[in-house]
């Protein structure tokens, strides 16, 4: 059969856990892809893009995957230094510095 594992109405996000199941060789496929929201006027969550898996002996390590990727924390890095202006404690979730703008050094 078929069944829909997440849906969500930013097309990217979707888009995002779909990559994820195909990394991991799981055959899926997102359903209302191209759909228009706005067509109703109001979004419905009948239209939202809809990341469907293809067979059910994947549903369970799909839902895995997909917790397991949302679940993740966005980082693990530690706070860093700016090589550039030397302002330091900068959040490890940033990819550039919050006083000079300049991009974290590779190695940081």
């Amino acid at each position: 059969g078929m069944y829909e594992l997440y849906v969500h109405p930013d097309h990217v996000r979707v888009g995002f856990c779909k990559s994820v199941l195909e990394e991991a060789g799981i055959p899926c496929f997102i359903r209302n892809e191209n759909t228009n929201n706005t067509m109703t006027g109001m979004p419905s969550p009948l239209f939202f893009p809809a990341l469907c898996v293809l067979n059910d002996d994947d549903i369970e390590r799909s839902r895995e995957l997909l917790n397991a990727f949302m679940n993740t924390p966005p980082t693990t890095s530690a706070d860093w230094t700016c090589t550039t202006c030397a302002e330091t404690d900068i959040p490890g979730s940033f990819d550039s510095c919050w006083k000079c703008g300049a991009a974290r050094p590779e190695d940081a």
